[in-house]
């Protein structure tokens, strides 16, 4: 059997020991003095008048009462000095600057003055890609001073730095510099079919890639037309948004226009045109005539151009076309003959 313990050499009474008080005694003082120690300040020689109980670490090329104790744990205790030498793992409050301070075999070291750790869960479990995982209602991130910045960095054009919004863990929403250097923010309904909704460039620039907007026209031709006749479209030389054409409408006269998305749209309708008696020309939404419409209470001549701009309601899968309120003859073509829509 050893005679003191291994990591505080807190000497055991041992059996037949006279006057056991005083083994007791030491065992005591070297725990008050490694236990909780408060390390008052680092000195190479003993100050002149030191308080009882105080504990001081001994500086290199120490000197005096310190002289070959460099390192040590000096405890001023009963008018003498305890010396202790520290272990790797120690801690101690360094109350000169009011740090603690944990001893790795050779030097006490402060674990916080460089704080980097590999992960940090706040009420969650960060893992390898999320190494900083937190679960709150809400988290606050205030200014120091005046102002508060928050910095995504990626590292070439082609990654991502986003803010990613989604619900029960599928993506919903997501803007940021999304694979190139233009702010844009998408939306999913699924978390797998992504549409850009909004993109703003470096120039400073806000455009909508997904925003239905469609210029359609008919191949140059003329028409005679009576009520109830429908006029349609074969070409777009702007559209985005999804929209598309649909089946051939009756007489031949072109496509009518399906609309992709539901909400509120401005429409503008040009086309020449004359009426031989009182006539219309409107926009038709699935085949029946709305209230954008162009009419005369007669006939017109000669053969003019007419303009007519609103706004309608619409739904998506809507067939639009333009439809004839009496006798009219109509000229299309390019230059001649367009319907405009933009949802708003």
């Amino acid at each position: 059997m050893t005679e003191k313990t291994p990591n505080l050499d807190l000497p055991y009474i041992l059996p037949s020991q006279a006057m056991k008080h005083i083994t007791h005694n030491e065992a005591l003082q070297i725990l008050d003095a490694a236990t909780n120690a408060v390390i008052a300040a680092t000195l190479t020689a003993p100050p002149a008048t030191p308080a009882e109980g105080a504990l001081y670490l001994v500086g290199p090329s120490a000197t005096g009462a310190f002289a070959g104790k460099d390192g040590r744990l000096a405890f001023f205790i009963d008018g003498v000095w305890i010396f202790l030498v520290p272990r790797a793992g120690w801690r101690a409050w360094f109350a000169a600057d009011g740090r603690t301070r944990v001893f790795d075999g050779s030097a006490w070291n402060d674990p916080l003055a460089t704080p980097v750790v590999d992960r940090l869960g706040i009420s969650a479990t960060p893992d390898a890609t999320n190494r900083l995982s937190v679960s709150s209602e809400a988290t606050l991130f205030n200014h120091a001073g005046h102002s508060h910045r928050m910095k995504l960095n990626k590292q070439a054009t082609a990654e991502t730095a986003s803010l990613l919004f989604q619900s029960n863990w599928s993506g919903r929403a997501e803007i940021g510099l999304l694979g190139n250097d233009a702010l844009q923010l998408k939306a999913s309904a699924d978390g797998s079919s992504w549409t850009v909704g909004l993109e703003i460039g470096g120039d400073g620039i806000a455009r909508m890639p997904a925003q239905p907007v469609v210029s359609a026209t008919l191949a140059s031709a003329s028409y005679t037309l009576a009520a109830g006749n429908l006029v349609g479209f074969d070409a777009m030389s702007v559209m985005q948004g999804g929209f598309a054409l649909g089946s051939t409408l009756s007489g031949g006269r072109g496509k009518p226009l399906i609309v992709p998305a539901a909400g509120l749209y401005m429409l503008g309708m040009r086309a020449n045109l004359q009426a031989t008696a009182a006539a219309s020309l409107a926009v038709a939404i699935n085949g029946a005539a709305s209230n954008l419409r162009w009419s005369a209470s007669g006939a017109t001549s000669p053969i003019a151009t007419v303009a007519v701009t609103g706004i309608l309601p619409l739904a998506a899968g809507d067939a639009i076309a333009l439809i004839a309120g009496g006798p009219l003859s109509l000229q299309t073509g390019p230059s001649t003959y367009e319907l405009s829509l933009r949802l708003l």
